[in-house]
């Protein structure tokens, strides 16, 4: 993936030409901010929010079991994750397992109704991104995905 990045003739942007609000970066960010309100609102039924759902795609998946595991994934501060956690605990869809012999390290996992909750919430998702891909066609799709994994391991390179 890098190496189709360097066969490239010259930069994308340069400094005299370049339109912050019109670039990548920008629209990169404005995409994840519009997806991130519209997953709150049809979230908000559930009473998750989009952080917290995010915590039960990581542990349902098996990308992470453990709250540092996932701030990591995440870019959550340790404390925005212990209250995020607390409050998945307190709705009865995350529970935390402790360690063996370190009290203080524990390992999180989805309780029976946390994977109900993890059904739902792939309902959702499923429903927020088809609205945001209408017009899209299923390669096009494809294609932005790609191209979008491409970007990360070019950064993820660095």
């Amino acid at each position: 993936m890098v190496a189709e990045a360097s066969k490239q003739a010259g930069p994308i942007y340069t400094p005299g030409t370049f339109q912050s609000a019109d670039s990548v970066g920008a629209l990169i960010g404005v995409a994840r901010k519009v997806l991130v309100e519209e997953f709150d609102r049809e979230l908000a039924p559930l009473g998750l929010n989009t952080a917290q759902a995010l915590v039960l795609i990581l542990l349902a998946d098996g990308r992470a079991a453990t709250a540092a595991g996932i701030c990591k994934h995440l870019s959550h501060d340790p404390g925005a994750m212990t209250r995020i956690v607390d409050k998945l605990e307190t709705l009865e869809v995350v529970r935390r397992v402790r360690g063996g012999d370190d009290r203080r390290s524990s390992r999180l996992e989805l309780t029976r109704r946390g994977k109900q909750m993890h059904a739902e919430v792939t309902r959702v998702q499923v429903a927020v991104l088809n609205r945001a891909l209408r017009g899209f066609s299923p390669g096009e799709a494809r294609t932005l995905e790609r191209l979008l994994r491409r970007l990360l391991g070019n950064v993820e390179a660095q």
